[in-house]
């Protein structure tokens, strides 16, 4: 009976762990679940969180700007440091992004994209968040941050220390980064959601890079209304408070903040929860006006809406008001032009004066004001010794009044006799001399050949009339078929251009083939018979 109880002993041990199901095998062990050191987890007031394997939350510092903890001694009483030698994570977090940081205390700690991670004394049980916004630094760790607002000592390009009115001193002030720590600026220049910084070329974004970030989650001390976009040639700026956001380009260390003095403190202001409002962008005084005038149409004004003029004597792109001329008729001159819808910027240019002055012109007539022009609008200047015109930019002809310098290069008076003196003569808006033919008759061209084949000699004049220069009469002017093409008249006379005159300002045909065969036309001119 003892050896029947033994065997009976010795068979039950073997069977242990044995199924009691019918078919004899085992039943499957269960393996623990892993709890991750780090976890992911859905908080209902901040989203996804931090937290650690007991569902802790945990914490960023935002004074840690510099991949370092600030938070030492009596700080540690009440946010102790996380740290996990071996770090595993739920699904959607991102390994890489902890590491492992030596504290100056000697101890280490976790860090989560730079940021060392806490927990707070006084959270009670796993899920609170007590400690967020505590002292406006204190911010739950978040996967999503777009943002993170940080306090800091603002540490100039030129090594000295700022605070946060841009006088030199010591003290922490605070303002937003990026996630990864990099200090984001505004410029005092820009106006609400308008970068006036950036060149359409992108030439300049190294030294000023447009900040553009997604925006996801912020922390709670920002308002998400505060933030917005813009288009800045193609690519994304984000903007805070209607100012565009940017980075610095010398900024090279995580926690550097060098550019509030470049150039000079407080041109690239950081931008905090203080940070006012972006003013409304003011309307753009171009400073060329297209404006238009009772009498004259459409006239150049500059930006206040003073009257610019043409004097008919700088008829080769060069001023010949000098001197005491200049006291009444002052240039007209900008550095950076602006212009009005309508104008176009290829007509306007720069010339360097005899004087060593500079003057803005308009399809190579130099521009001026009036000194007797009492108000914006006066055009009192308007024909003044028949040679002084408003300045308009549908001019279709203009009265010039020069010196005639023959093929032979000879100077010749009005009467083509030799002599020096200024004769007036009609022009086109470019400043090239028009002429007529002695041998025309009314509205007849006698000279051109049917093929065109002697153009290139005396080139018919093709221009559609508009305005012209207040000495002329608008019912002198018509035009003429020729062979298919419109030649202008004046008084009956087809008017053409000589194919030598290479030059703005030059009146070459008075004396080709011979003085006075192809006269200048002007006001004198004989009706053509």
């Amino acid at each position: 009976m003892k050896k029947i109880h033994s065997l009976w002993f010795i068979l039950s041990l073997m069977c242990i762990g044995c199924s009691n199901n019918n078919d004899g095998d085992p039943d499957p062990i269960e393996p623990e679940p892993t709890v991750n050191t780090v976890k992911l987890a859905n908080n209902t007031s901040f989203g996804k969180i931090l937290t650690d394997a007991n569902g802790a939350t945990l914490y960023f510092f935002s004074r840690d700007t510099k991949e370092t903890s600030e938070c030492s001694d009596g700080c540690l009483g009440v946010w102790p440091v996380f740290y996990s030698e071996k770090i595993t994570v739920d699904a959607g977090l991102d390994l890489s992004d902890f590491t492992t940081i030596d504290r100056v205390d000697g101890s280490k700690q976790t860090t989560y994209k730079g940021w060392p991670l806490y927990y707070y004394s006084g959270d009670g049980p796993a899920g609170d968040t007590k400690g967020d916004a505590f002292n406006n630094v204190w911010f739950v760790a978040k996967p999503d941050y777009s943002l993170m607002y940080v306090q800091s000592q603002l540490i100039g390009h030129d090594g000295k220390n700022y605070l946060e009115d841009y006088t030199e001193g010591e003290g922490n002030t605070f303002y937003l980064t990026d996630i990864e720590g990099r200090t984001l600026y505004i410029f005092i220049n820009d106006s609400k959601d308008t970068n006036s910084f950036t060149n359409p070329d992108f030439s300049n974004d190294a030294v000023w890079p447009v900040a553009e970030i997604d925006l996801a989650s912020i922390p709670s001390i920002l308002e998400v209304d505060e933030f917005g976009s813009i288009d800045v040639y193609g690519r994304t700026q984000i903007t805070y408070k209607g100012w565009p956001l940017y980075y610095f380009g010398q900024d090279t260390e995580r926690g550097d903040n060098k550019g509030i003095s470049f150039p000079a403190p407080g041109i690239w202001p950081i931008a905090n929860v203080d940070t006012p409002m972006a003013p409304e962008p003011q309307p753009v005084e171009n400073s060329v006006k297209l404006n238009e005038n009772a009498t004259f149409g459409k006239i150049l004004t500059d930006s206040n809406g003073a009257t610019l003029y043409f004097f008919s004597r700088d008829t080769q792109d060069t001023s010949v008001c000098l001197g005491g001329c200049l006291d009444l008729w002052p240039i007209f001159y900008v550095e950076d032009l602006t212009l009005d819808a309508g104008l176009d910027e290829m007509d306007f240019a720069t010339i360097d004066r005899t004087d060593g002055s500079k003057q803005t012109t308009y399809k190579g007539w130099p521009l001026y004001y009036y000194a007797s022009d009492a108000v914006d609008g006066d055009t009192n200047g308007d024909a003044f010794n028949n040679v002084w015109y408003v300045a308009k930019p549908d001019y279709s002809l203009m009265y010039g009044r020069a010196q005639l310098i023959g093929h032979d290069g000879k100077n010749y008076l009005e009467d083509y006799s030799e002599g020096d003196g200024l004769t007036s003569y009609i022009t086109d808006t470019n400043g090239n001399t028009l002429y007529i033919f002695i041998n025309d008759t009314k509205d007849m061209n006698s000279f051109t050949n049917p093929d065109f084949s002697n153009n290139s000699v005396w080139p018919i004049a093709e221009i559609d009339l508009g305005s012209i220069p207040s000495i002329l009469e608008v019912n002198d002017f018509g035009s003429i078929e020729v062979y298919g093409r419109t030649q202008i008249t004046y008084k009956g006379w087809p008017l053409y251009y000589f194919g030598q005159d290479s030059a703005r300002g030059d009146n070459k045909g008075v004396s080709f083939p011979a003085a006075g065969v192809w006269p200048i036309a002007n006001v004198n001119t004989a009706l053509a018979q």
